[in-house]
């Protein structure tokens, strides 16, 4: 399969195009200027391109930890939220923090411009605060650095309200133990930056703390997956989106005893951060909990 077939397959093919995928990463060197190509042509409005042959595309780039896609992947995630979402979809919530640590090049100011960015999404900039927590803590930036710009956001994040921008700042300050920036934190909770359904100030504080006593242990509550991305056929396989269709006499999740089957509540066990159980792909607090 040449790489014009690949990305063909890409956007034709229904579900997961596993055989384009594993064409591509069979021939890695030959595919990346393709795909850098494809991505230009999406940034600079050169021709129709499909957003499903992006999103692979944004995901194989990270497994492939190809530095040269960071730039231009970080003004993609600039697109407007609505062009962002057709393009990325569920991976919003859910890869492109490990995508943009996996292609990362030392110059942490690409993910700066998106957490600063108003216009930009307010998942995508919630989880660049991840990204760069996922690299300060690998060692990849200065922490004194990141507790600077962490400092600096507090004062300089637009909107102060309704944004979910504000999540992601309280994450990196939890999981790095920033116990200094504990006051500004408590401040993000009074001046109303923080929706206590997202997060209450005591649990903040349990974060904070475990990060604090436990420097080399993983954070308290990760908010998912904080590893790089890995193998795109292996990953995107465990996605609801990509697996094969429940037949048709299986009853919906939601259904009650009422319906002819016994009720069995599909929240009981389900926490904040748990996949959304109605099948979305995002995380509970951001679907069906909100």
């Amino acid at each position: 399969m040449d790489p014009a077939q690949v990305i063909e397959e890409f956007g034709v093919e229904d579900g997961l195009p596993i055989a384009a995928i594993c064409a591509a990463q069979a021939d890695r060197d030959a595919m990346v200027p393709v795909f850098l190509r494809t991505l230009d042509d999406l940034l600079e409005l050169r021709g129709p391109v499909d957003p499903a042959a992006i999103f692979f595309i944004f995901h194989l780039l990270g497994e492939w930890r190809e530095k040269s896609a960071y730039w231009p992947l970080a003004v993609l995630l600039r697109l407007p939220p609505d062009v962002l979402d057709t393009i990325l979809g569920a991976a919003i919530t859910e890869t492109v923090h490990r995508v943009m640590a996996a292609v990362f090049d030392g110059e942490p100011e690409p993910l700066y411009q998106i957490i600063r960015d108003p216009e930009a999404d307010e998942y995508v900039r919630s989880h660049m605060l991840h990204a760069i927590a996922m690299l300060t803590r690998s060692g990849e930036l200065p922490r004194d650095a990141t507790a600077a710009f962490l400092r600096d956001c507090f004062s300089q994040l637009e909107p102060r309200e309704d944004c979910y921008v504000w999540s992601g700042w309280l994450d990196a300050v939890a999981w790095l133990g920033l116990a200094e920036l504990k006051p500004l934190a408590q401040q993000a909770f009074q001046r109303g930056s923080i929706d206590p359904e997202w997060l209450t100030f005591k649990e903040f504080e349990e974060d904070l703390q475990y990060s604090v006593d436990h420097p080399d242990a993983e954070p308290l509550n990760p908010d998912g997956n904080l590893t790089l991305f890995g193998d795109t056929v292996e990953e995107l396989s465990r996605w609801d989106s990509f697996k094969p269709k429940p037949s048709s006499d299986e009853p919906p999740w939601g259904m009650s005893e009422a319906d002819g089957v016994p009720h069995r509540d599909p929240l009981r066990n389900v926490g904040r951060n748990d996949p959304c159980p109605c099948g979305s792909g995002k995380k509970y607090k951001k679907c069906c909990l909100t």
